[in-house]
């Protein structure tokens, strides 16, 4: 994020060493591995909620309902970026979240507009806030969910069909280039999720939806109609014509795209539209650290070593084996919560390069003005926000990178 995709998150995973894990299946994780390798998401849905209205006290059904609801939201990402022709610009590969998605060519991509991608972030805050609420109502109880994420199967075109070629590792191994990934890495490649990635999940989930719920309390049409062709070339957009030439006066093909960038950064000048959706970044970020929190919890206090998606400093089967996660990683990153928490509680406040007084960053979320990130640079958007208090510290900051070994972002993308 904070931000990657899920999807090339899991790419990145799948770029080192194989874990295989031995785990005795339950039930739940059974009927979990039949759906997700024959992508059938919307009968694993509803056959987990229906068992668990019958047994509500099941935190492993919860779990994995919540999971599975996590997955379909990526999985409707995607068939909509399809729908529209989305495609990667040159220059700018990854470089906006939610449109990182590896999909193939759509030969005949709707038109869009920036009323349907309003639509399309709403639709999908709604995805995510299902999952919340599923995993919200888990218990403090150990989970175990053995997940062979290679071989899961998303319907990622909205065909109707989790073919063959949508198949994880699959996408993955294309993302990464093509061979580097085999039918056997994909089958070993087993994360055994407990009650701490329950949390993270979770948290994950209001990560995601303050990224969303941020341009949905904005008006930015302008840039929309301005730039956005260069993700989406065939979809009807005001200035398509603009990719109507192969080639440029440079001769780079991502010039054009760097150009279309540029004019969307010089066109954010946001109005504020819905100022509500502003105090609700604020409360999810707000349990995006008190769910890391939870689930560093959890994490500490586990004795076991299988397949960890996040592993203690005790631990020492991790899927990410050439990232080391010592008892200062772990120290760093608590260390990042609680200097985020104040910021976000207005405990403490964050310079600016030409003030004296700092900014209070809780009164931004909940007294919200127009935001353009040139006057914020400059200083002007900042003097309505500017308070004498404690501030916080270059000193703090540094300390948390020395112990995070420089690799912040890396551990935030992992950690959330």
């Amino acid at each position: 994020m904070f931000g990657r995709s899920v999807l090339l998150v899991l790419a990145a995973l799948f770029s080192g060493v194989m874990a295989a894990a031995a785990v005795a299946e339950t039930g739940t994780a059974q009927l979990m591995r039949e759906h997700l390798r024959s992508g059938q998401l919307e009968e694993l849905r509803k056959d987990l909620a229906d068992r668990l209205e019958q047994a509500p006290a099941d935190d492993e059904l919860r779990f994995g309902l919540g999971a599975t609801q996590f997955l379909i939201a990526i999985e409707h990402m995607s068939q909509f970026m399809y729908r529209h022709g989305l495609e990667q610009p040159r220059g700018l590969q990854g470089a906006v979240p939610f449109l990182r998605f590896p999909l193939p060519l759509n030969p005949a991509p709707e038109p869009l507009t920036y009323e349907k991608t309003r639509g399309f972030f709403m639709a999908s805050l709604s995805d995510l806030a299902a999952a919340q609420v599923t995993l919200a109502g888990m218990g403090s109880g150990d989970v175990k969910l053995p997940v062979a994420i290679g071989l899961v199967r998303l319907d990622l075109d909205g065909d109707g069909t989790a073919s063959e070629e949508e198949t994880l590792w699959r996408v993955f191994d294309s993302t990464l280039g093509g061979g580097n990934i085999t039918a056997q890495d994909a089958e070993a490649f087993v994360v055994v999720l407990d009650r701490g990635d329950a949390a993270w999940l979770r948290g994950y989930t209001h990560l995601l939806s303050a990224l969303l719920e941020f341009p949905l309390a904005h008006d930015w049409q302008q840039g929309f109609d301005a730039s956005f062709h260069m993700f989406f070339p065939r979809a009807g957009l005001p200035n398509a014509i603009l990719d109507a030439t192969p080639s440029n006066l440079f001769g780079d093909p991502s010039a054009a795209s760097f150009a279309d960038l540029i004019a969307f950064i010089h066109l954010m000048h946001w109005p504020v539209t819905e100022p509500k959706r502003m105090e609700a970044v604020l409360g999810h970020l707000e349990s995006v650290v008190a769910l890391s929190r939870e689930s560093w919890k959890f994490i500490l206090a586990e004795t076991d070593d299988e397949a960890e998606w996040i592993p203690n400093p005790r631990q020492t089967k991790s899927v990410l084996p050439g990232v080391p996660v010592t008892q200062e990683t772990v120290d760093g990153w608590l260390l990042f919560l609680g200097e985020f928490d104040a910021l976000l509680t207005g405990r403490k406040l964050i310079p600016h390069w030409r003030l004296e007084k700092g900014i209070n960053l809780r009164r931004v979320f909940a007294e919200p003005r127009t935001f353009d990130p040139v006057l914020w640079m400059q200083g002007s958007a900042a003097l309505p926000y500017l308070e004498d208090g404690e501030l916080t510290s270059s000193d703090t900051w540094s300390r948390i990178m020395g112990l995070l070994q420089g690799n912040f972002l890396g551990y935030a993308i992992w950690f959330n």
